[in-house]
């Protein structure tokens, strides 16, 4: 109830505060205080406009607090848009450190071939597969280039096999949807075979248990190898040609990473380097620099 002091504390001059005030009440069209002399008292209008502005104040606060528990407390949701096959595998598997890092972050793990749509229509925060369309809304980072392994139970002097040898072993394979095989088929295509699995599964763990009781070989990427329980088993490099694949990172161009997904990301990141795929310098920069 004092204009310099109020004046003093707002760091204004106490004319512009006058001033303010009166257009103030002429934008409302009542006076907001009483002058009587010396003596300042609200009038009925400017407790109302006193109640309201505190509640304005509060609704800020409210918000700085949200958005705060949003962008940098551990709890929220996470959504993950991955194509069928191993990059599920991968990130359920990175799910269970995940978990244990940020236990209140509930995951959801989008399978499907539309990773792109479910991107730009944000129903994920990020999606991870192999080949994307190009859109200029959506900014694709290189993940890691990775390649695929003749897997078997039995240690074997070479340590590379060629790809028409691979056709002649009794194979234990991923079914024609998964992207694995679809690699497989396409190459086996190009040399004029078809190929004839023995046995076809959805489980990689069934297709590791198989491989282990000498039912047959299997080819698996390293993504697989490296995630599961495969000391052991023995791999063989596959070479003419050999077959390898790119791994991308997918999120909308010029958009706010929250935390959860930064943490995710962060973790991938971390995991790619410690079983040193081969992932360019750069293309970790990037991912850094996205989730500033």
């Amino acid at each position: 109830m004092h204009f310099t002091r109020a004046a003093e504390k707002l760091g204004i001059s106490q004319p512009t505060l006058s001033h303010q005030i009166k257009v103030l009440e002429q934008e409302i069209g009542h006076a907001l205080f009483n002058r009587i002399g010396k003596k300042i008292e609200l009038t009925k209008a400017g407790e109302i406009v006193q109640q309201e502005a505190l509640n304005i104040q509060r609704s800020l606060q409210n918000i700085s607090s949200h958005i705060a528990a949003w962008t940098n407390v551990e709890f929220g949701e996470l959504k993950i848009a991955v194509l069928p096959g191993e990059i599920t595998d991968l990130v359920s598997t990175l799910c269970i450190k995940f978990n244990q890092l940020y236990p209140n972050i509930k995951v959801l793990i989008q399978t499907t071939d539309q990773v792109e749509k479910s991107v730009l229509e944000d129903q994920a925060d990020f999606g991870i597969g192999f080949t994307f369309h190009r859109n200029d809304r959506l900014q694709m980072t290189k993940l890691y280039e990775e390649e695929f392994y003749l897997i078997s139970n039995q240690r074997n002097e070479e340590q590379k096999i060629s790809f028409s040898k691979v056709l002649d072993s009794p194979l234990i394979l991923f079914p024609r949807m998964h992207q694995c095989r679809r690699i497989l088929d396409k190459t086996s295509s190009a040399y004029g075979r078809q190929l004839e699995p023995v046995i076809e599964t959805s489980s990689i763990e069934s297709i590791l248990n198989l491989v282990r009781n000498g039912v047959g070989r299997s080819v698996v990427s390293r993504t697989l190898y490296e995630f599961y329980d495969t000391g052991d088993l023995f791999f063989q490099h596959i070479e003419q040609p050999s077959l390898t694949r790119t791994v991308y990172l997918l999120m909308k161009k010029d958009c706010f990473v929250n935390y959860a997904a930064r943490k995710f990301i962060q973790l991938l990141a971390e995991e790619m380097e410690r079983l040193r795929f081969h992932t360019e310098k750069e293309a970790i920069t990037s991912i850094q620099n996205s989730l500033l």
